[in-house]
């Protein structure tokens, strides 16, 4: 319940708020990372990445393969220009849901950043499928 009005406040632009909702509903159900992930990218928007990168690090730990957590994670190592790093987040954030579009998209993003057209390519073609 408090995961859900924390994203319910997150669709009213009440950031703050839904950062304390969801830090609570953490903090109840200690084995879920979804709202861990939530306020991770709730602080990547804020751009404070190291803040950002503890909650998600805290989501993997609950759930090593939670695709949402692994692709902000990702987004965390890019932004601060880790891009192979990103590109390895990218790719176990695919294989936990190779349905998340986002994903794809921002691996084509860090593979073009190391070099590897022929993955840059393939990531490109997923997305498309994905969103069309």
């Amino acid at each position: 319940m408090l995961y859900n009005h924390g994203l319910d406040l997150i669709a009213e632009g009440k950031m703050q708020e839904a950062g304390k909702e969801l830090l609570r509903a953490s903090e109840i159900d200690i084995g879920d990372a979804d709202a861990l992930c939530e306020i991770g990218r709730l602080e990547i928007k804020n751009g404070r990445l190291d803040s950002a990168a503890a909650y998600l690090d805290k989501a993997l730990l609950r759930d090593f393969e939670h695709a949402g957590a692994l692709n902000n994670r990702a987004v965390v190592e890019f932004l601060s220009g880790h891009y192979n790093e990103a590109a390895g987040m990218f790719r176990s954030a695919v294989k936990a849901n190779p349905e998340l579009a986002d994903a794809w998209f921002n691996l084509a993003d860090s593979c073009e950043e190391i070099g590897d057209l022929e993955g840059m390519e393939e990531a490109r073609l997923r997305y498309q499928a994905l969103i069309t």
